[in-house]
């Protein structure tokens, strides 16, 4: 969980918590070295403690995708958007599993507005 601190510059700073983020951290690893079930046991974890942790479903549901378990990639990816609609990466994932999904119009509608996101509007 994190706790946002006021700071008298008036920006808002957040204060990290070290399991979660090494719970993130070993969950990537375990991804990238192929062992997806380690992996959303790692998410999952993370999202018990902090239900709309966008970086915890951002990275579940491309577990999802890689798995071409589309429907759940997608309701990862919703969740994120829920939580920070701003978050290009969500955008842009759910584009590309729309792609795979076959809905090509509706998935280069939200890899543009991830890019926009990202970079800005194009």
């Amino acid at each position: 969980m994190s706790t946002e601190l006021a700071s008298t510059a008036g920006f808002v700073h957040t204060k990290l918590n070290p399991l979660i983020e090494c719970a993130l951290r070993d969950g990537i690893h375990c991804k990238m070295a192929g062992d997806y079930n380690s992996a959303l046991t790692l998410f999952n974890q993370v999202l018990e403690s902090e239900p709309s942790n966008v970086r915890a479903l951002i990275s579940k549901g491309n577990i999802y995708d890689l798995q071409g378990n589309y429907p759940n990639a997608l309701n990862c990816y919703n969740l994120a958007i829920e939580s920070d609609s701003g978050n290009a990466e969500a955008w842009f994932n759910k584009g590309v599993t729309l792609n795979k999904s076959g809905d090509i119009e509706e998935g280069m509608k939200h890899i543009q507005r991830g890019v926009s996101l990202a970079i800005g509007e194009i």
